[in-house]
C-alpha cells in the first residue's frame, strides 16, 4: 500500500506524537509498504530542523519519500510563539498546512491508500478521489476540549486512540467505534545496564520543558531531597520554560535535546514524569521501564495499569506528593 504519514510539526518540533510518527513510518516500511512522510518545510517560516528529524531523514531518505510543504508567509507571525501549549497556535498552523497539503495532492494527482495523521485539524480536507482512507491517531487529551474542536473528527474514515483514557475523552465526537492501538518500545535499544554506577542515586526527566510537564516541580523536589539522599538530577529536553526551570537549581544537569536518550535511561535510577494533564500513553514511561528504571508518574488510568503490582509509584502533580513519590522510590527494594 501507499501510506502517507502526515506530521506537520515533526520537522522542527520534538514531542511524543512526532516521535511516534517516525516509528510508524519505519514499521510500515518494514511491513513492505511504500511510505511517504509529509511535514512542514521549516525554512519557509524561518525555523530550524530538529536533531531528531535530521537523524530520521538521514537514516531513511533512500527508503521513505519525504515531502516538505512550504507554509504560507501570511502566518509567519505564529512562529514567534514557541511551540508548547498554545492550542490556537496549533490550530492556525494546521489549517494553513492542510490547505498546502490539499494543493500538493491535487497538483500531483498521485493516488494513495491511506493518509495517517496525529492531530484532528491536520487532514480535515483531502481529495478523496486520490486518497482512499483518512485515518486519525489520537495521542493525547487536550486540557480544554470543546465541541468545535471535536467536530473535526467526523472528517476521518477511521479513528484510533493510544489508550482508553484518550478514547473516552473523544468518543462522543465519533459516530464509529474508536479502536485502541497502543504504542510499544524498542527493548533492544532501551535495555538494562548492569554496570550502572551505584554511588549516587540518579533522577531523570525526559520531555518537553513546558508548564504541563511539571519540570519546575521536579527540580524543586530535587533541591529539597538532594543532600539527604545523595541525589543527582538530569533533565533532558528543551522548551519555552527551560530558562526559568534552570534558575531553580545550580547543581541539576540540563542536557538539552539529545539523540541518544537510551544512554540517559541506562545510567539513571528513577524516572519521574508528573504531568499535570494531557498525556495518553507516554513513550518515555515505556522506555524507562524497558531500561529497568523505577518510575514515578502522575496517577492516571493508564499509569495505574502500567505501574501496578509494584512496578512504579503514582503521585499527584503537586510538590509534596512528588517529593513523597521520590522518597518511596528511593526507599523501595528496586
Amino acid at each position: 500500500m501507499k501510506i502517507i504519514i502526515n506530521q506537520p510539526r515533526a520537522s522542527y518540533f520534538v514531542g511524543g506524537a512526532e516521535m511516534i510518527s517516525f516509528d510508524h513510518s519505519i514499521n510500515f516500511l518494514k511491513l513492505g509498504h511504500e511510505v511517504y512522510f509529509f511535514t512542514i518545510a521549516p525554512k519557509s517560516v524561518a525555523l530550524n530542523y530538529s536533531k531528531q528529524y535530521q537523524k530520521f531523514y538521514s537514516s531513511y531518505k533512500d527508503e521513505i519519500n519525504f515531502v516538505e510543504l512550504n507554509q504560507d508567509e501570511k502566518i509567519k507571525f505564529i512562529y514567534d510563539i514557541k511551540p508548547g501549549e498554545d492550542r490556537c497556535r496549533w490550530n492556525v498552523e494546521s489549517i494553513y498546512y492542510n490547505q498546502k497539503l490539499y494543493e500538493y495532492l491535487d497538483d500531483n494527482n498521485q493516488k494513495y491508500d491511506i493518509i495517517f495523521s496525529y492531530y484532528n485539524l491536520d487532514a480535515v480536507f483531502i481529495p478523496h478521489n486520490l486518497v482512499k482512507k483518512n485515518v486519525l491517531y489520537l495521542c493525547g487529551i487536550p486540557r480544554n476540549q470543546n465541541d468545535f474542536q471535536g467536530s473535526f473528527l467526523y472528517a476521518y474514515n477511521k479513528i484510533l486512540a493510544i489508550s482508553n483514557e484518550v478514547k473516552d475523552s473523544w468518543k462522543k465526537y465519533s459516530k464509529d467505534e474508536i479502536k485502541i492501538v497502543s504504542t510499544g518500545v524498542d527493548f533492544n535499544r532501551f535495555c538494562i545496564n548492569n554496570d550502572k554506577d551505584m554511588d549516587r542515586i540518579k533522577l531523570l526527566f525526559i520531555g518537553r520543558i513546558i508548564s504541563r510537564k511539571n519540570a519546575d516541580m521536579i527540580v524543586q523536589a530535587y533541591e529539597k531531597l538532594k543532600d539527604e539522599y545523595n541525589l543527582d538530577l538530569v533533565v533532558v529536553g528543551d522548551g519555552p520554560d527551560l530558562e526559568n526551570v534552570k534558575k531553580i537549581s545550580k547543581t541539576a544537569l540540563f542536557a538539552g535535546t539529545v539523540d541518544n536518550p537510551e544512554e540517559y535511561y541506562k545510567n539513571s535510577d528513577i524516572f519521574i514524569t508528573p504531568s499535570k494533564y494531557g498525556e495518553g500513553l507516554q513513550g518515555t514511561i515505556l522506555e524507562a521501564m524497558s531500561s529497568g528504571m523505577v518510575v514515578v508518574a502522575t496517577d492516571t488510568e493508564i499509569n495505574r495499569h502500567l505501574l501496578a503490582d509494584g512496578r512504579g509509584f503514582l503521585v499527584k502533580p503537586e510538590l509534596e506528593s512528588i517529593i513523597l513519590g521520590i522518597k518511596e522510590a528511593i526507599n523501595s527494594n528496586r
